[in-house]
């Protein structure tokens, strides 16, 4: 009799978790548009800002502010830097059309508070550590060296969401990051940027 009642009632806990966790909405997405720039050793190497990046993350909702996650973003950075002179070492030396691109993905998780869980418009707050996979490359004419590296990389982003609904989080993104991605390779020491995003928000279910 004991032992039923106790698998009734742990039944009937386990029955409001589920509907309370779905009721709360505990699982959402976001996906949105990244517009990155070169900041620090990386414009060494290529100053053009990547209009062709993408971010999106997949988040634990522990409560109204707080969130956990892990996220992933990507963008394509490309240079071409007019025909010159290059030394090529050995005391030999090439007139070419010299290219520069890089192609980072970074995998991350991450943590976002809500600094304002009222309103229309909730100020946020997140940071986030993980690994970059790299794709570095030169084109020196019709020559290309390609090297593929996977580093560490940490993020740092602050914004605001407009929530759209009353009844769920559903919630328009505007924020800005600054990406701390290590490389030291090739004489250049960071491929660290500064990004602006603007995407949406919604739950899973």
């Amino acid at each position: 009799m004991k032992q039923s009642l106790r698998c009734s009632i742990l039944f009937m806990v386990l029955s409001v978790m589920y509907h309370s966790s779905f009721a709360q909405n505990i699982i959402e997405m976001n996906v949105g548009y990244d517009v990155s720039t070169p900041t620090s050793a990386f414009k060494n190497y290529i100053t053009n800002t990547s209009f062709s990046g993408f971010n999106a993350s997949i988040d634990y909702v522990i409560t109204s502010q707080w969130r956990v996650g892990v996220a992933f973003s990507y963008n394509d950075y490309y240079q071409k830097y007019p025909r010159a002179v290059y030394s090529e070492g050995n005391n030999t030396s090439v007139s070419a059309v010299l290219s520069n691109s890089v192609q980072q993905l970074p995998i991350m998780t991450h943590a976002n508070y809500t600094i304002i869980d009222k309103g229309i418009v909730r100020p946020y707050v997140g940071a986030g550590a993980g690994v970059n996979f790299i794709t570095f490359d030169q084109y020196l004419g019709e020559f290309d060296g390609p090297v593929s590296k996977a580093k560490f990389v940490a993020q740092g982003e602050a914004g605001v969401f407009i929530p759209l609904s009353h009844y769920s989080t559903t919630a328009i993104k505007i924020g800005g990051t600054y990406n701390l991605a290590a490389f030291n390779e090739y004489g250049t020491k960071n491929l660290n940027s500064w990004g602006i995003q603007a995407g949406i928000r919604f739950p899973l279910h």
